[in-house]
């Protein structure tokens, strides 16, 4: 649906389009670029594919002719003598194109014979004005020549404003037109006895019968030829001296006639077509107007009415089409539609023989085009000059950089990081005649001469960024379009400087950050967002529905209460979620309003994964120290409250014994909690050359008393083993070892051995301890090395412990760089293995050195 400021741009070029097709009709109703139309069809009518015309002949008084009879007018009695040649030939008309106005001798008398047996001659009527009086009179041949002639007619050709003859009149005569033109009368001879139609009817006009102006009518258009030889020329005198050339007039029209250019009072007319000087011989156009009515080739002027409609129809298309192209564009397309108008008027005028003016609609075109350009323009400029005005206030008052420092300002700030000593800046002087080479070598002189190589290469930096402020530049001078668009320039110039900012600073938040649209459209995430959510790198992953379906509030709420709200109250909410990869993520979601008219949801995340499993860990350590840590005081507190009660039914012994047992147990958990809590913390732990051999020597050591009360053997072979050194901590080795040798012998069955082994390949060293136990489950491998956690079976049969040496195992392997893995079947034992990487050996040179 067209928005109001659509239907008032439509209608303005509507409007617009109507006026220049308003303009367009009335330049051509009013025939004000007339002179440019003749042009237009001059140029047009030049432009033909021509044959020749075998059917008319033209008989010459050439310039051969002249210096064969002198000079005209010649004895009547020559041209007695061509009618006489003609007659022998079957011709089909003569138009003899020569006035005999006056007899003058007993010559006339054979030229009226001639005439009279050749019965085919047509004779010419002229109007001449007399120059004494100014009036107009018709000049006839002779009476006795007229009575012998078979036809008479008018030769009158019409001049246009510009003199140059392109039009005939088929009627025409003193008072009434009453003659026909003389090529009607030569077509009607030709046609025998039927009697030739006139192609055009007469306008009904009621005649003046002023005999001092020429009445007129039936105006057609002559198809002049740009072709010199369209028409086969005999010289006079070589027909009247020689029958040779006789057979070829047979069955053709000939006209006679003065071609000669040097001939007295000889008839040419300049004519549309170029040649001979764009001049013709009167002979040549009677020819042409005979041919034109012969093949119907004459040419008519579209009606006034007609050709001015259809003008402004097509301006007023183009001008409505104008301002939905591309300015760029715009000229190529006039460009486009004037040529087609001007080959339409083209095919018009030589396959319709139809003038259609097309002058005025380019003209039209033209001037409009240029109207509409500087419309545009100043449209554009005043664009320019309220978007550079409304762009500055923006940001003045947006965030900006401050002018750069000055040098000493700067110098200071190179000081307070130490890439500059206080006593070079007080010796250092600025000299405005510094060129920029000169200012960065006085600039890194003052580096510190111990500076290291990435302090050198930041002092450049600093320098090279700061120096270009300090070189004076010359002001440049603009025009009011340059300065205009200079402006503009430096105007896109500061808010894509921001908006670069303001995106490169979001992308390096430590919190991740999505915007969308109160329709729920993201169209922006930073680089983070996209760390916790890898679809939001997707372009089909472009909705906030999507996102908030990858993503579970705590306790089962609804995503919809919370942004409904949000929205209604524009407060913000924050909440936890746990995505679908397994981020524990704090949200807010917050509104932003009344943006340029428009609201937004602003979506913050930030990662709150580690502090949940801090906050895990402390309830595990909170419900150890209130079950497992305190089970064993609990049982001595009971023991003494008994022994209090009933003194003489305890042996002291065994109670001194049973409480000691309590209390190591206690102690056993505490340590291997704590040893556990400072593995798994940043607190450093220090690393030295630790020899594995010894470690595990030392834990069977402590581990054999647990082992012999089962009777399980410990078998490790030293002998077979050379000294391995690691890069480690003894007491967390060492414990490491005493957490799977104490496993394996307390998931062992009596009577039975756990096996200790070495296996070194070309990346690590694999310490693996192999027992005879009930082995583990596979959906157990995994939940082993989490703490409190034990096997089900072995809880049911009281196995003692909380679970913690596993998950010490793994934190202190993973200290150490390497890591723990462990393989199992049901019925036949577990095997742990221990891999540390060949980068922790300590080499023997090493070992010396040290």
């Amino acid at each position: 649906m067209d928005t109001p400021a659509n239907f008032r741009s439509q209608l303005y070029s509507f409007i617009l389009a109507a006026i220049f097709a308003v303009i367009t009709f009335a330049l051509s109703i009013s025939q004000t670029l007339l002179p440019l139309e003749q042009l237009l069809y001059d140029r047009l009518l030049r432009i033909q594919f021509d044959s020749a015309n075998p059917d008319v002949v033209i008989v010459a008084m050439d310039e051969k002719s002249l210096q064969r009879y002198g000079p005209l007018p010649w004895s009547r009695q020559l041209h007695t003598q061509l009618i006489n040649q003609l007659s022998k030939t079957q011709v089909k008309a003569i138009g003899y194109d020569v006035l005999f106005n006056k007899r003058k001798n007993s010559d006339d008398d054979a030229l009226v014979e001639a005439v009279k047996n050749n019965g085919k001659i047509v004779f010419p009527v002229v109007i001449e004005r007399v120059t004494q009086t100014g009036e107009l009179i018709e000049l006839m041949p002779f009476p006795e020549l007229t009575q012998a002639t078979n036809n008479l007619g008018l030769v009158h050709f019409e001049l246009s404003s510009d003199n140059i003859a392109r039009s005939s009149y088929l009627m025409a005569g003193l008072g009434e037109p009453y003659w026909r033109s003389f090529a009607v009368e030569v077509l009607d001879v030709a046609n025998g006895e039927q009697k030739y139609e006139l192609p055009i009817k007469g306008t009904g006009k009621q005649p003046s019968y002023d005999l001092t102006q020429i009445e007129q009518e039936r105006l057609i258009y002559l198809p002049f030829k740009q072709n010199l030889h369209h028409f086969k020329r005999i010289s006079f005198v070589d027909l009247v001296e020689s029958d040779e050339l006789l057979t070829q007039l047979t069955g053709k029209v000939v006209f006679v006639g003065v071609t000669a250019t040097a001939a007295r009072n000889a008839d040419f007319l300049p004519v549309p077509v170029d040649r001979d000087g764009q001049i013709m011989p009167g002979v040549e156009i009677n020819a042409t107007l005979y041919e034109a009515l012969d093949k119907s080739t004459h040419i008519q002027e579209i009606s006034p009415i007609w050709n001015a409609s259809i003008l402004a129809l097509f301006a007023f298309i183009f001008f409505n089409f104008l301002p939905h192209s591309l300015p760029r564009r715009s000229f190529y397309y006039g460009i486009i539609f004037s040529g087609l108008m001007l080959l339409l008027a083209w095919w018009l005028l030589h396959n319709q023989q139809s003038w259609f003016k097309v002058a005025t609609l380019i003209v039209s075109l033209l001037l409009g085009y240029l109207i509409w350009i500087w419309r545009k323009m100043v449209a554009n400029m005043n664009f320019f000059k309220s978007t550079v005005e409304r762009l500055a206030v923006e940001m003045k008052y947006s965030m900006k950089l401050n002018n750069p420092a000055d040098l000493k300002t700067k110098l200071k700030f190179l000081s307070h990081i130490e890439l500059v000593e206080n006593a070079a800046i007080e010796k250092f002087e600025f000299s405005p005649e510094w060129n920029e080479k000169e200012l960065q070598n006085q600039l890194l002189s003052l580096q510190k001469e111990q500076s290291t190589k990435k302090e050198k290469k930041l002092f450049r930096k600093l320098i090279q960024l700061n120096k270009n402020s300090l070189i004076k530049k010359e002001a440049t001078t603009y025009g009011v379009i340059e300065g205009r668009i200079k402006d503009l320039e430096e105007a896109i110039r500061q808010l894509n400087f921001l908006r670069r900012f303001v995106e490169q600073t979001m992308d390096r938040m430590s919190d991740a950050i999505v915007l969308s649209d109160t329709d729920g459209q993201i169209f922006y995430s930073n680089l983070v967002a996209q760390r916790y959510i890898p679809q939001l790198k997707s372009d089909s992953f472009t909705h906030l529905s999507q996102l908030l379906e990858l993503m579970t509030l705590k306790d089962n709420q609804q995503w919809s209460h919370h942004l409904r709200s949000v929205l209604q109250d524009g407060v913000s909410s924050d909440l936890i979620a746990i995505t679908n990869n397994g981020l524990d993520l704090k949200l807010s979601i917050s509104l932003l309003d009344n943006v340029s008219g428009r609201d937004f949801i602003i979506l913050n995340m930030t990662d709150v994964s580690a502090i949940k499993r801090e906050q895990r860990r402390q309830l595990e350590m909170i419900d150890f120290i209130s079950h497992d840590l305190r089970s064993p005081m609990t049982s001595i507190l009971a023991l003494l409250s008994r022994y209090k009660r009933a003194p003489e039914n305890y042996d002291s012994a065994e109670m001194h014994t049973e409480i000691e047992k309590l209390t190591r147990s206690s102690l056993t958990l505490a340590e291997q909690f704590l040893m556990l809590s400072r593995t798994e913390s940043n607190i450093d732990v220090a690393t030295y050359p630790v020899e594995l051999l010894s470690s595990i020597d030392n834990a069977m050591a402590i581990v054999m008393p647990q082992a012999a009360s089962a009777n399980i053997t410990l078998e490790f072979d030293f002998m077979a083993y050379e000294d391995i050194w690691l890069n480690a901590n003894q007491d967390l080795l060492e414990r490491v070892i005493i957490n799977l040798l104490s496993n394996a012998v307390k998931y062992s069955p009596e009577d039975s051995s756990v096996w200790i082994s070495i296996e070194q390949t070309d990346s690590a060293v694999k310490l693996k301890v192999k027992d005879q136990g009930e082995g583990i489950k596979q959906e157990q491998m995994e939940a082993i090395f989490k703490p409190f956690t034990r096997m089900q079976k072995h809880e049911m049969a009281k196995v003692k412990g909380i679970g913690l040496g596993l998950r010490f195992v793994r934190a202190a392997m993973l200290r150490f760089g390497g890591k723990v893995a462990v393989e199992s079947s049901i019925g036949e034992g577990s095997c742990f293995t221990l891999e540390f990487p060949n980068s922790i050996l300590v080499q023997d040179e090493t070992l010396g050195s040290v």
